[in-house]
């Protein structure tokens, strides 16, 4: 059990009873155990409890806020509360917190903040959403080529407290354009006379302020960056983006990848804030649109039936096999949609590779469809059914399997070349597909064998 609810009956009782003793009652709990907490009270508690904290402690607990407390405590707290909390947080995380709210809201709450923070956080507002502009943090450690080590050791002393990170330091020339960076840890046991000019790394990744933040995530994690420089068009230095921003872009980017293979349209809402953070009748919405899609696409597999009416007529028994049949065919287009969308996500698979993948792909499904189609025969023999009708049968798995593992690899990489997101459309369109010519191949195949 959490200690958020073992203590949670013992706060409620505290707020009805006697909240000003709140602030000594969860002093010494951490801030993700409070924010476990306020997750775990009535709606109404939420805010008391809240704003019963202290303003470094409240900071703390803001950073681990998400869903809808965060969304109740943005919009009920009062703003002197929640811009003298602000204050204490680093801007890009401030910035992605008003992003949540109206014009009039960020300005009430910024008109509360120091002069300096909420300066900072409107340049950041400025830059597009979901861009590097905006995930980034102007707090810089920077320093000078021309310095010595012991001059840069001396202004680390004096440095803003408020910089995010140190791990790596920043060169910049006279006006403020970005020639390199020195690690900390290299610094330290340099002799101290030795210029910054000859130890610094040269060689540097950076982003521009419109970069997607996609690309810079991807960055960090194929280069193995703690931060990347954000520089203007004249390779000024802007800000970094750290990898705790990047930790964040790809839980969201992954979130938004499995609702669209489950077939739902992923609102930024919904993928930011988490399950509840979306109304009810949004969720509908978005659901519904996918599913009459597909509602209306199936329809092409009761067409496929129709036309082999008389068949069926003729071969009753060749109706009990269908559902095996497309549901073998749509759990191996699934499997290879999904190993698929994941390659490319990951940079695993570029569309060069398409033939490659193709081949590999349909490859696998051939010898899949001939396992399958083996243990397909005989199960139908055990059924009672005749040798060509178990025949038809297994061959049927084995082109169906072969068919559904080639087009399911060829559907996302269709989807990139097209510019469309893959996560989008693959699964739905994978199991309409599938089912409608999986029927259309088991059909032909029984006209051959058994002379219908």
């Amino acid at each position: 059990m959490s200690l958020a609810k073992v203590i949670g009956p013992d706060i409620e009782e505290l707020i009805r009873e006697d909240p000003k003793q709140l602030p000594a009652a969860l002093a010494s709990l951490h801030p993700a155990d409070i924010a476990e907490l306020l997750d775990d009270l009535p709606r109404d508690d939420r805010v008391t409890v809240f704003e019963s904290l202290p303003p470094e402690q409240g900071a703390a607990v803001f950073s681990e806020l998400k869903g809808e407390t965060l969304r109740l405590i943005l919009h009920q707290a009062s703003p002197a509360k929640l811009g003298a909390e602000l204050d204490l947080l680093p801007a890009d995380e401030v910035t992605f917190l008003l992003e949540h709210l109206t014009q009039r809201q960020r300005e009430t709450i910024l008109a509360k903040m120091s002069a300096r923070d909420a300066a900072e956080v409107q340049r950041l507002l400025r830059y597009p959403p979901r861009t590097a502009g905006r995930l980034m943090t102007e707090k810089v450690a920077t320093i000078r080529p021309e310095w010595t080590v012991a001059e840069t050791l001396n202004h680390l002393k004096k440095i803003d407290p408020e910089v995010e990170t140190v791990q790596s330091l920043y060169a910049v020339d006279e006006r403020g354009r970005l020639v390199g960076y020195v690690s900390l840890r290299r610094l330290f046991p340099a002799p101290p006379d030795r210029k910054i000019a000859d130890m610094m790394e040269r060689r540097l990744l950076t982003v521009h302020t419109e970069t997607p933040q996609e690309e810079v995530a991807r960055m960090v994690s194929k280069y193995d960056v703690h931060a990347i420089p954000v520089v203007d068009a004249e390779n000024r230095l802007l800000g970094i983006v750290t990898v705790d921003d990047v930790i964040d872009i790809m839980i969201e980017e992954q979130t938004e990848d499995v609702l669209h293979l489950g077939g739902v349209s992923a609102t930024e809402e919904s993928v930011e804030q988490g399950y509840f953070a979306s109304k009810p009748w949004r969720n509908v919405r978005s659901r519904f649109n996918w599913l009459l899609l597909l509602f209306v696409t199936e329809t092409l597999t009761g067409t496929v039936l129709r036309h082999y009416e008389s068949e069926l007529a003729k071969v009753v028994a060749l109706s009990f096999f269908i559902p095996l049949l497309i549901g073998t065919g749509g759990n191996s287009g699934s499997q290879t949609v999904t190993t698929i969308v994941r390659g490319l996500a990951v940079g695993e698979i570029r569309m060069r590779d398409f033939a490659r993948v193709i081949l590999r792909e349909g490859s696998s499904g051939l010898v899949l469809g001939v396992l399958l189609g083996i243990v397909g025969f005989g199960r139908a023999l055990l059924w009672g059914s005749t040798t060509p009708l178990a025949l038809t049968v297994g061959v049927s798995i084995l082109a169906i399997c072969t068919w559904a593992n080639t087009v399911g690899a060829m559907i996302p990489m269709l989807a990139t070349l097209c510019r469309i997101d893959p996560t989008v459309m693959s699964a739905p369109l994978i199991a309409t597909l599938v089912d409608a010519t999986g029927l259309i191949i088991y059909f032909t195949i029984a006209k051959s064998f058994l002379g219908l």
